[in-house]
């Protein structure tokens, strides 16, 4: 079976105004076909809408999930009516076309999947018609037609080709197998056996309890009763849960929106003024400081420091000053001992040759020859302390001004940034109503998340009770025929339910030791670790997974990145599209938003590419960067940008990429 999405054409549906038509078959270039069709959107343009209405136009209630009520459907369905913001006259109607090529044996048939509905008051009308070979399918109904369709493309095998973030996030954080069993179960079709097992156990238990004792069939009712009861909790919890996937894609939805229209506002600078005031208010807090320094620097010895050749020589006259004295004061000492020796030689010798001599000997000390003026009446101490304050100016002051005029300057280039940013911030009162609005969203959307993980924790209960009560009732059947003669018809019903298990055992084990090798094989391929060799090691009862590397320990996936976990369940999505043994188009949306670069890379050079014939791959322009593009261009037939505007609330597709024209995209 190979299927070949052409067309999706789409009718005031959620963000699509009017109606546009997107063109999805892969196209030639260069004597080659290119498989890729890139889909290129900022959050709440639209990307999602385009996976939703495919699935939608396929699959119908089906397409919300198992046990999704009429009533919670047709909500659904009028919620998607677009709701223009520019026109007084609202769409009372939404449709989608969806158009694809079917292969199979050999035989090609063109179809065309027509769903619409109209809502009227409180009632919401739908119709859905196939087309093929371009002539509808009158002779079936609406139900039949859905039923023709489940047939062409199964939803459970669609779901291993068309996913999106939350399909791969609970694939990498399933701890105890619960999705990766739902899908290897619809791979197989053991979902069906499943319920066969299952409708055979009650008639086996109905046909026990006829042929019970009175105390038996007593015991009998009384836990048919609480496993009934078990039931329709498991049924109305499991509602309650898939009714809340739509609310929360409409909450995300709506977050993305007003987040966008915020930004289209000046939101950015408006949730950052609080921050953005607070630090300058801190600035000019140091600012205000750091100046009371710096007058108080420019009030002590600095100025000094401003007329440093002044002060050079200023200092070298009192140094020479200073020592000019020094002579000075030492020829006095020198004349006073010459004259107290003279005196001493006159009067003991008196010898005026000697006193001669002696004069002669000391000349140059008792007649100094000073050239500089004694102007400065300064003493050695306070010499001293002057050469002290002018050093101080000189080598700590100045440094201290300089680097505190730079600490200034620079506070001064940060206050005029966030006077800026703070300018550029609408008024407050302008952006308060959308700022609620979003934090309600945001506050509803978390209450929606605790409720619905509440939820699964109360179903995950339920259904151990439920199998619990199981088990008590099939050992009462047991006990209760081998009381009695067999019964034929319990016999044959439970040897039936026997090999239907045994079936269903034999084949889960053989698909799983082919999903195990297709694993191996693409995990190895797309992690960015050539030097790690994982395999996958799935337990056929509970399908829990186990990584084991090649020295043959178990991997803890609680260790792995989470770049890692996505590569773990896009590679075990992949090996399940192979082991189906089917050939769909693989649709994905938002494929890298927690990957890093490398791990982009990988996926980009190692998977795209070859993923499928036909790869539709829904993106932000942060995921699919002008990098990864033409990386990706060998491989891309052509690409659309979602161009939502705000103001209208509504996308109009447009052919090219955020930085491509269609001119371009032929290259």
């Amino acid at each position: 079976m190979t299927v070949i999405l052409e067309s999706l054409k789409l009718t005031d549906f959620q963000v699509f105004q009017g109606q546009h038509e997107l063109d999805l078959t892969p196209r030639v270039k260069h004597n080659r076909t290119r498989s890729i069709i890139l889909f290129g959107g900022l959050n709440g343009a639209g990307k999602t809408t385009t996976l939703t209405a495919i699935r939608l136009a396929l699959y119908g209630k089906q397409a919300l999930g198992l046990g999704v009520s009429n009533k919670a459907y047709e909500k659904f369905l009028s919620e998607c009516i677009h709701r223009a913001r520019n026109s007084l006259v609202q769409a009372n109607s939404a449709a989608i076309e969806l158009s694809f090529n079917y292969s199979s044996y050999g035989d090609l048939k063109h179809y065309t999947v027509a769903r619409g509905w109209t809502v009227n008051g409180k009632q919401t009308k739908e119709k859905l018609m196939i087309f093929e070979e371009g002539k509808p399918l009158n002779e079936l109904n609406q139900e039949q037609c859905q039923g023709f369709l489940n047939e062409l493309i199964p939803l459970g095998v669609s779901e291993l080709f068309f996913f999106d973030g939350e399909k791969i996030k609970e694939l990498a954080e399933d701890e105890n197998g619960l999705n990766l069993g739902e899908s290897i179960k619809r791979l197989l079709g053991l979902d069906i056996i499943d319920t066969l097992r299952a409708d055979l156990g009650i008639f086996v238990r109905a046909k026990s309890k006829e042929i019970a004792g009175i105390k038996t069939a007593k015991k009998f009712e009384e836990l048919e009763n609480q496993l009934n009861s078990l039931e329709r909790k498991i049924e109305t919890t499991f509602e309650e849960i898939n009714q809340l996937r739509p609310i929360l894609a409409e909450h995300s939805e709506n977050i993305s929106k007003l987040e966008n229209n915020l930004l289209a506002q000046g939101g950015a600078w408006a949730s950052s003024r609080e921050s953005e005031t607070k630090k300058r208010d801190e600035l000019l807090a140091e600012k205000k400081l750091l100046t009371k320094q710096l007058h108080e620097i420019i009030a002590g010895s600095y100025p000094l420091s401003l007329g440093e050749k002044f002060i050079a020589k200023a200092l070298k006259q009192l140094r020479d000053e200073s020592q000019a004295r020094r002579v000075i004061e030492t020829s006095s000492l020198v004349r006073n001992r010459v004259d107290s020796l003279n005196k001493s030689l006159k009067s003991k010798l008196n010898d005026e040759k000697a006193i001669k001599l002696v004069r002669e000997e000391f000349k140059d000390l008792l007649e100094p020859k000073v050239k500089t003026a004694l102007i400065h009446d300064k003493s050695e101490s306070q010499l001293h302390a002057i050469e002290q304050v002018v050093f101080d100016a000189i080598e700590n002051q100045r440094k201290s001004a300089s680097a505190i005029y730079q600490q200034l300057t620079k506070l001064e280039d940060n206050l005029d940034k966030l006077g800026k940013n703070i300018a550029r911030a609408p008024e407050e009162s302008k952006l308060k109503p959308l700022i609620e609005k979003l934090n309600s969203l945001k506050a509803d959307e978390t209450r929606v998340l605790l409720k619905k993980q509440q939820l699964k924790d109360d179903y995950k209960r339920l259904l151990r009770e439920a199998l619990e009560l199981s088990r008590k009732l099939d050992n009462l059947s047991q006990m209760a025929l081998r009381s009695k003669t067999e019964n034929r018809a319990i016999s044959y019903a439970q040897n039936s339910r026997d090999i239907l298990k045994d079936f269903s055992s034999e084949m889960t084990k053989q698909k799983i030791a082919d999903l195990e090798k297709e694993f191996s094989r693409s995990f190895q391929r797309l992690a960015r670790k050539e030097d790690i060799h994982i395999r996958a090691s799935i337990d056929p009862d509970n399908f829990s997974v186990k990584l084991i590397n090649d020295t043959g320990e178990v991997v803890d996936k609680n260790r792995l990145s989470a770049g890692e976990k996505q590569i773990y369940a896009i590679s075990i999505l992949e090996a399940l599209a192979t082991t189906s043994g089917r050939k769909l188009p693989i649709i994905i949306d938002t494929p890298l938003g927690r990957l890093d670069s490398k791990h982009r890379n990988k996926l980009i050079k190692n998977y795209f590419p070859h993923a499928s014939h036909q790869v539709i791959i829904l993106s932000t322009d942060t995921e699919v960067d002008e990098e990864f593009y033409q990386e990706l261009s060998p491989s891309i037939s052509h690409a659309y940008k979602l161009n939502y505007d705000s103001k209208a609330g509504s996308t109009t597709p447009i052919e090219g990429y955020f930085w491509k024209t269609p001119l371009e995209e032929t290259a």
